[in-house]
């Protein structure tokens, strides 16, 4: 009996360090995935019996998921630019009309935007910390947000950004990281509320 062997397109960006002439945070690139992941991933797919194109999250990406038109993406991309860059892939591979694996390209975008991430969860009744978004160092602090709080870039993920300094006390200390933020990532940067205990990161398999 004939198998047809599922073709499968592995999307992702691959980590590097920042060049001494690129003027970009240090940590610029720690969202993407080294070659030894890139690499375990097509293997346990190869395993399971597909086909595995590997294709690089890149300005060539959209060329070449459309000439090889794989028949799933497997997709881990991070994006290379921009607030929605997250997006970037899902809606290349939804205007090729090719399935692909993970969060489409609303979620995607809404996630990376910390406060609009805040707003949606606190409409649903979904508790969550006060925050502010600071577009200067000097605005003025909102009379609901007690210290300590966290300051991070607004759309930024994997702990970009986030050190020992970012739990500040008093408002010196914000308006020192707050500075150091916005100037450093080129966009606002966001104070949460501390909230103390441990921290999880939960997978979800499946549509509903």
């Amino acid at each position: 009996m004939y198998t047809m062997t599922l073709k499968v397109g592995l999307t992702y960006n691959l980590r590097r360090k920042v060049g001494a002439n690129e003027n970009l945070p240090e940590d610029f690139y720690i969202e993407f995935d080294d070659a030894e992941t890139v690499e375990a991933i097509a293997l346990a797919l190869r395993r399971g019996g597909c086909k595995v194109i590997k294709i690089e999250a890149n300005l060539d990406a959209y060329s070449k998921l459309r000439r090889l038109k794989p028949d799933i993406v497997f997709n881990i991309a991070e994006g290379l630019h921009g607030e929605a860059r997250e997006s970037h892939i899902p809606v290349i591979l939804e205007m090729l009309r090719i399935p692909y694996t993970g969060s489409g390209p609303t979620t995607l975008a809404i996630c990376l935007d910390k406060a609009l991430t805040h707003k949606i969860l606190s409409a649903y009744g979904i508790p969550s910390p006060k925050f502010q978004v600071f577009k200067r160092a000097d605005e003025k602090i909102s009379d609901d947000l007690s210290f300590p709080l966290v300051i991070k870039p607004l759309a930024e993920g994997s702990s970009k950004g986030v050190r020992s300094s970012s739990l500040v006390k008093d408002e010196q200390s914000l308006r020192k990281q707050l500075s150091w933020v916005i100037k450093t990532y080129n966009q606002p940067a966001i104070a949460e509320e501390f909230l103390p205990g441990r921290e999880f990161t939960v997978g979800l398999i499946g549509n509903e």
